[in-house]
């Protein structure tokens, strides 16, 4: 449940985001975007909802011995996981009315201010985050993180779903295209600076559920590029010669889809332990039941696991980039949604079962 509550924030987050930079932008620059002003004010009430999910989980684990209502109002005001919650509640309520008093679609000032409080949201979300107790700079990596994930997929997801259902004109792609490269680059660099603090044995973490759900989200980034690659480069190139036939949207609804994949694999990490030392934690927990069941190991008292190459890891990675390329191929002959993103998934887990294939104990 924890985990769901999660990942819809990010989703209603995303939405919100996406929208509202849309909105700031001139009208020839974006899509014709169709979300109500009751959906967004919807959305925003139900970003609090949403994000007290993990105060609820420290409730119910705390609260048994000393009440739950005493625990919860000790998490509130005392964490701060609470006061990261307190924050972003007060930034929504301040977001709502603006919204609800003014019209967001067609006053980009109030749509930009409306970027800034949901900047100042994302900031509460990286202060309550474990990155910020580990280290006083966590809470800007872990909000550089959270905003650049959330900006590029929200722009995705409400032009691939929320739009008019018309292409995105060129002068759409002249500004997305860098615009998602920077995003892409800052989740790199933010990610790796959360996984110095975080997972410093990132190869040794496969052996638990965190660093299993952080593969599993690097793998779907790698196919996130891929088809921002088709939409940023190969689409794009399709949109400058004049072919407006092209079903442009099915594509970036595609990578919106599985960046939110991405927020999913996120979620599950955020309720789990995370690896700093990887043995010490196999003492006080089991080793994930994806991992032993995948790779039949079992990591015993003093875990250290390699990578060690073999024919079989080097057969999966073959299927995975193969499927890719039929992938692109189906793209180029205008083949259902379903079988190309089907097609894109099957690679995701090629491409996983050629990591952990090539593991070692």
């Amino acid at each position: 449940m924890f985990i769901v509550a999660k990942a819809l924030l990010y989703l209603c987050f995303s939405i919100l985001i996406g929208a509202f930079i849309l909105y700031s932008l001139p009208k020839p620059s974006s899509p014709v975007i169709r979300i109500t002003k009751k959906w967004l004010l919807i959305l925003i009430a139900l970003v609090p909802v949403f994000g007290i999910g993990e105060l609820l989980r420290l409730t119910l684990y705390l609260g048994e011995d000393f009440g739950y209502w005493l625990t919860f109002q000790n998490i509130v005001f005392s964490f701060e996981v609470g006061k990261g919650w307190l924050f972003l509640t007060g930034i929504s309520v301040l977001l709502f009315f603006m919204v609800l008093f003014n019209e967001i679609k067609e006053e980009r000032f109030f749509a930009g201010l409306s970027l800034v409080l949901l900047t100042g949201m994302a900031v509460s979300v990286g202060y309550a985050s474990h990155a910020a107790s580990l280290s006083q700079l966590g809470i800007i990596a872990h909000s550089l993180h959270f905003v650049a994930v959330t900006a590029w997929s929200g722009i995705l997801l409400v032009t691939g779903f929320f739009s008019s259902g018309k292409n995105p004109g060129q002068s759409f792609y002249t500004w997305f295209t860098p615009f998602a490269l920077i995003c892409l680059l800052t989740v790199i660099g933010a990610g790796l600076w959360l996984m110095s603090y975080i997972v410093p044995e990132y190869v040794n973490g496969y052996m638990l559920d965190y660093g299993q759900a952080l593969l599993i989200k690097h793998i779907l980034l790698f196919i996130v590029v891929f088809y921002s690659l088709i939409n940023g480069v190969w689409l794009k190139k399709k949109l400058k010669e004049g072919n407006s036939t092209f079903p442009l949207l099915k594509w970036i609804k595609a990578e919106g889809i599985v960046l939110f994949l991405v927020f999913a694999a996120t979620a599950v990490m955020s309720q789990q332990t995370p690896p700093h030392n990887v043995a010490e934690t196999l003492k006080m927990e089991k080793p994930s039941q994806l991992f032993s069941f995948v790779t039949g190991m079992n990591p015993g008292a003093n875990p250290n696991l390699g990578i060690d190459l073999s024919l079989m890891s080097f057969v999966w990675l073959f299927m995975g980039v193969i499927l890719l390329i039929g992938v692109f191929i189906g793209i180029k002959r205008k083949i259902g949604f379903l079988p190309a993103f089907a097609g894109s998934i099957l690679a995701a887990c090629s491409l996983y079962l050629a990591v952990m294939s090539s593991l070692s104990l």
